[in-house]
């Protein structure tokens, strides 16, 4: 169903036009940069490592090509003094024009004050019997007109030059912001246990090496912000007020005498063809539509790399050595997962035991760059809309910087996974979660919707049903505490001691009969085999839960590792990390859902990117926005704080 919504965009159609629908130049560059360097791993069969070893970020060629000055900002340095004294002292004409003054200001009367006098009586100082006595007359007047062909250029270069330096100070802003966060990725992973965070470590360390460019970044930006100011004052100047800046001017210059003769003008010109030059002299539909198709198969690279990088930053292990572009199987943490890329379509698919769990959508539209919160509600429904059947997550290149322009709703509804859903999601198969190659977060939040598909299955399943007749079942659950009746059978809600295991088998084989004609029943001794296998089953699936989901490490003394709590839910700790995870149940929908309790409430607004900052991947559930001890069910999002605090910030956000 999404690749029917998805298909327009991804043919090409839509990329005539293509600002508002991709990002800004040094996101698409970077992000081609990346494509083309998986595209040929793929086509040379290069083994899996080599696409691991891709960085997902801005490589060194890209950040230095945006923090470099650009032509057109050396030749707007260069013209700006003319195209000041342009604005201020332009050159200007005499156009004739009829104005209404009174009387005593009149200097010649001309048919047009006649005629204007007779049709408005209100005109009329005094009617007298010959005539009239006027009060105020059209007069013929001389009036400088600056609205010229050469003006509106000028005008239009302060637009244009204000808008293109804006966007400047944008990029120089992302690479900087992206060069500034050095600080806080190495407390975060040095924060985490030593088993987690090993790849993520040699990202942070490209960063570190270039952390020199942090100080021309800044540089650069007060530089350009400089520039910037210059050109916006130039519109308090006549020129760009007096002229028609609607007018349609075109590329190409006309050749007329000021241009051509004037000095300043002159400067004028130059500055108006560097403009022209830097928007690319090929600007033809064929060459719009290569460079989209650039974008996308980039797009498509950029987000298969963070998804081998996500696996990667998990632990998870090839079980098999591949070559890039096949099929790759993890394991991961007990569990196999197979990595299924599909070349050409943007859609990697996830299996688990051969069947499709999740599909990983890369969608080369930028969603929240207009800004405009009406606008990005509207694409987010029609996103929706398409309803997948089978769990869906769609990449989109986004940045925080945008998304923290966006009212608090809709800014929730631009970043979600399948464990930090949006207070409307309801129950929905899709998620729309932004990745940049200028952050380092889409490596996490990727790797934390990994983390989430291999850890709830296991940790939901609590507590292991064995299907067993009603008074066996009665029986063993009043013999041994570890083991509860339930409608099915019994259920191990705790890991038993040696002792105590050994009890249970010896009674379930004092339960072993042949068959007995005499009696009039048969052997039972399938019955009671399949009964034991699965008690074994059972307690070796509640053992499973004692290990670590962020560590992966397993307990010395599981019994005592694992709590239960009133039969339904569990509550484990880790000797090595001090992890606490457990199982809950919504109070709204009666779900279960695991969560990775955290210290300390998140007290700022938990939008993803604030989540990604303060959890990385050590998340499963997204906690309350005022109590750390209360989660946000991802089925149904209800927060079970929601009677205690109704003021709650998220829960209260509302598009």
């Amino acid at each position: 169903m999404l690749g029917r919504y998805v298909a327009p965009d991804r043919s090409g159609r839509k990329f005539t036009d293509l600002d508002g629908i991709v990002p800004d130049i040094v996101t698409r560059e970077a992000v081609v940069a990346i494509g083309e360097r998986v595209a040929d791993l793929a086509a040379r069969g290069a083994p899996l490592s080599e696409l691991i070893d891709v960085s997902p970020l801005v490589d060194d060629q890209a950040a230095w090509g945006t923090l470099r000055q650009q032509p057109l900002e050396a030749a707007i340095e260069e013209h700006l003094p003319y195209l000041r004294a342009v604005c201020f002292r332009p050159a200007a004409r005499l156009r004739s024009t009829n104005r209404l003054v009174p009387v005593a200001r009149m200097r010649t009367v001309t048919p047009p004050s006649i005629v204007r006098l007779a049709a408005h009586s209100e005109d009329w100082a005094a009617l007298r019997p010959d005539g009239v006595r006027p009060d105020r007359m059209l007069s013929p007047e001389r009036e400088v007109e600056v609205d010229l062909y050469e003006n509106r250029l000028a005008a239009r270069l302060v637009d244009e030059s204000s808008r293109y330096l804006a966007g400047r100070a944008a990029q120089i802003r992302g690479i900087e912001s992206m060069f500034s966060g050095i600080e806080h990725y190495i407390d975060d992973i040095a924060g985490r246990h030593w088993k987690s965070g090993l790849r993520l470590w040699s990202l942070v360390g490209e960063l570190f090496d270039r952390e020199d460019w942090q100080e021309l970044a800044r540089l650069r930006l007060a530089e350009v912000e400089l520039l910037r100011t210059a050109v916006m004052a130039l519109r308090s100047s006549p020129v760009w007020a007096g002229v028609n800046r609607r007018a349609a001017l075109g590329s190409a210059l006309r050749s007329t005498n000021l241009l051509a003769s004037e000095d300043r003008y002159r400067h004028v010109a130059e500055l108006w063809r560097e403009l022209v030059t830097s928007r690319g002299a090929d600007q033809s539909a064929n060459a719009l539509m290569k460079q989209a198709e650039r974008w996308v198969a980039g797009f498509d690279g950029f987000c298969w790399v963070l998804v081998v990088r996500a696996f990667d930053e998990l632990g998870a292990v090839a079980v098999t050595p591949v070559r890039v572009g096949e099929p790759v199987t993890y394991s991961i943490g007990g569990t196999t997962m197979t990595l299924r890329p599909s070349t050409g379509s943007g859609v990697l698919l996830l299996e688990q035991d051969s069947a499709p769990v999740m599909r990983i959508v890369a969608l080369p539209h930028a969603l929240s760059a207009s800004g405009n919160a009406d606008t990005v509600s509207t694409q987010l429904d029609a996103l929706i809309a398409a309803a997948p059947e089978l769990p869906t997550l769609v990449l989109y290149p986004g940045t925080q910087e945008e998304r923290q322009k966006l009212p608090e709703a809709v800014r929730l509804r631009t970043y979600e996974s399948p464990g930090t859903p949006a207070p409307q999601h309801r129950d929905l198969m899709l998620w729309p979660m932004p990745v940049s190659p200028l952050e380092i977060d889409s490596v996490i939040r990727l790797a934390r919707t990994v983390r989430w598909l291999v850890e709830q299955p296991r940790l939901t399943s609590y507590p292991h049903t064995v299907p067993c007749g009603a008074a066996l079942a009665a029986e063993l659950a009043a013999k041994w505490d570890w083991l509860v009746r339930v409608p099915a059978g019994v259920a191990v809600i705790r890991i038993p001691a040696p002792h105590e295991r050994a009890a249970a088998e010896t009674f379930v084989w004092a339960n072993r009969h042949e068959t007995a004609r005499f009696r009039g029943r048969g052997s039972n001794v399938a019955e009671m085999e399949t009964l034991w296998q699965g008690i074994e089953r059972a307690v070796a699936d509640t053992l499973d839960l004692t290990r670590c989901p962020r560590c992966g490490s397993s307990p010395a003394r599981p019994e005592r590792a694992l709590e239960p709590r009133g039969g339904s839910g569990f509550r484990a700790t880790c000797g090595d990390c001090d992890a606490a995870w457990e199982s809950r149940s919504c109070a709204s929908c009666r779900r279960t859902y695991p969560v990775l309790v955290t210290a300390g409430p998140m007290i700022e607004f938990p939008d993803g990117d604030r989540i990604d900052r303060r959890y990385g991947i050590d998340l499963l559930a997204a906690p309350c926005a005022t109590r750390d001890r209360i989660f946000i069910c991802p089925w149904c999002t209800s927060c079970g704080n929601e009677t205690a605090s109704p003021n709650c910030v998220r829960c209260t956000a509302t598009v």
